[in-house]
């Protein structure tokens, strides 16, 4: 499986200005909502065209970050202006950016600082998103692979259409599985 790579010449809209709160009187009751600053919709804007390019250029498939498929990490480099900003606040836009161009949705996407740097001059990130190791309830491919050796590959239930596989690909714990054996297997 391959790594999608970004080397942005920017750092991401912080969260603190991202999203604000706007408030109005509907049917004589306060509502408040969040709204997208304009701050946030141009890096959006100039970021996803970025993307766009990226995923063309290195030929990615975005059908590949299923989320029923397993998680994804974004393992960062920021290089800032300032030692006082927060690198964890530049995730939600940059996850969000990504959903619909380079990954289906972002809500199986882990993230991480792997380092950050400073240089007042030119602040920028550099981003890989690649596969976790893990495949829901397992620590590895190979895991899952011989828990369907020792479990699956034995059973009589028809795989494809095995409830207690299913969820433990998602990541569901659960009480049929202990260990590696799974308690329901018919054989």
């Amino acid at each position: 499986m391959s790594n999608f790579i970004i080397s942005y010449d920017e750092l991401p809209v912080s969260v603190n200005e991202y999203l604000k709160p706007s408030a109005k009187i509907v049917n004589g009751r306060p509502i408040v909502h969040l709204y997208e600053t304009k701050k946030a919709k141009d890096f959006k804007k100039r970021f996803q065209a970025y993307l766009k390019r990226e995923v063309k250029k290195q030929g990615w498939d975005k059908s590949i970050t299923d989320p029923l498929e397993g998680h994804w990490i974004l393992e960062c480099i920021f290089v800032q202006s300032r030692t006082n900003q927060d690198n964890n606040n530049y995730f939600k836009i940059l996850c969000d950016s990504l959903s619909g161009i380079v990954t289906i949705d972002d809500k199986n996407i882990l993230v991480r600082t792997k380092k950050v740097m400073y240089d007042a001059k030119n602040p920028r990130f550099v981003a890989v998103l690649k596969p976790a190791e893990y495949i829901g309830v397992f620590n590895s491919k190979e895991a899952l692979d011989e828990f369907d050796r020792h479990n699956c590959s034995l059973c009589k239930k028809d795989k494809s259409k095995c409830a207690i596989l299913r969820k433990a690909k998602e990541g569901r714990i659960q009480e049929d599985i202990e260990g590696m054996t799974c308690k329901k297997k018919r054989v």
